[in-house]
């Protein structure tokens, strides 16, 4: 653990609010304007897998690079003097999975579909950088306030995403730094990943996002996920292979949101719209 008062390029670390599996983020100051961040550290002992840290940094660049409103902006990355990896991102304290979780079971439809709205934003901007994401889930959407009325939702935590080197590189000082990912590796979490994504996480293409997305949206929809299980084998049979239980979304939404989560559960790619096709539906 980082000590408060520890000086991060010119910010200044305030308290740790939050452990992760690699990583831990820090609530910090900037120095002269006093306004919050959020210091994402690696932790010490991931630091000699090269793989993780070429992640995590290409995560800072492609953050810092991007700048769209509805993904997460970095505003600086480097490493601490023992050489351990931080970025520096802007202040948004709430996740959707808090949200969710203390709405106890479904969003009002107009909610979730403005978040899913927001998100395909977002994830088009990726789609049309070549970059998909591969790790949509609600504690990777975040929010700066948990007000019903205040639903703003942010995209972030690329570090699982799929990104073409020539396009951080176009616009970045230093090159993307290599990633080598067996072909057989699950990367994603479990309960949002595409068919194709428990086969060949690797090779995934746009539409993994938007299935995805359309678990997202039928789970804010419905209060549940639209396969619970605990077990990875039974989550992976589902997802390959059972249909998604369409029927609880009857009388809950129009006949047009409940047409496009099927579209966006479609087992194959081919099935699901494009993401910019997502978005312009919803926004009808």
């Amino acid at each position: 653990m980082l000590s408060p008062g520890l000086r991060i390029g010119e910010h200044v670390l305030v308290r740790r609010v939050a452990i992760g599996a690699m990583s831990e983020v820090y609530e910090g100051r900037h120095e002269t304007l006093g306004h919050p961040v959020a210091v994402k550290v690696l932790f010490p002992e991931w630091c000699a897998h090269e793989e993780v840290v070429a992640r995590f940094l290409n995560e800072a660049r492609a953050l810092q690079l991007l700048r769209h409103a509805r993904i997460v902006t970095a505003f600086e990355y480097g490493t601490l003097p023992g050489g351990t990896p931080f970025m520096v991102l802007e202040w948004l304290p709430v996740d959707l999975h808090r949200v969710l979780t203390r709405a106890g079971g479904p969003l009002p439809p107009r909610d979730a579909v403005r978040v899913t709205t927001q998100l395909a934003e977002a994830l088009t901007a990726l789609h049309e950088r070549g970059i998909v994401h591969r790790d949509l889930k609600p504690a990777n959407v975040l929010l700066a306030r948990e007000e019903p009325s205040a639903l703003e939702v942010k995209l972030a935590d690329l570090g699982l995403a799929k990104m073409p080197p020539s396009e951080v590189e176009a616009r970045a000082e230093e090159p993307t730094l290599p990633v080598s990912t067996g072909g057989g590796a699950l990367l994603g979490t479990w309960d949002y990943m595409a068919p194709e994504q428990w086969v060949q996480s690797k090779s995934v293409d746009p539409k993994a996002d938007v299935y995805a997305l359309g678990v997202l949206l039928f789970q804010m929809l419905t209060g549940q996920l639209p396969f619970p299980a605990e077990q990875q084998k039974d989550l992976m049979y589902f997802h390959l292979l059972e249909p998604p239980p369409l029927d609880l979304l009857e009388g809950r939404v129009p006949p047009t949101i409940r047409d496009l989560v099927a579209e966006m559960l479609g087992k194959k790619p081919a099935q699901r719209p494009a993401m910019r096709d997502v978005m312009e539906r919803l926004a009808v």
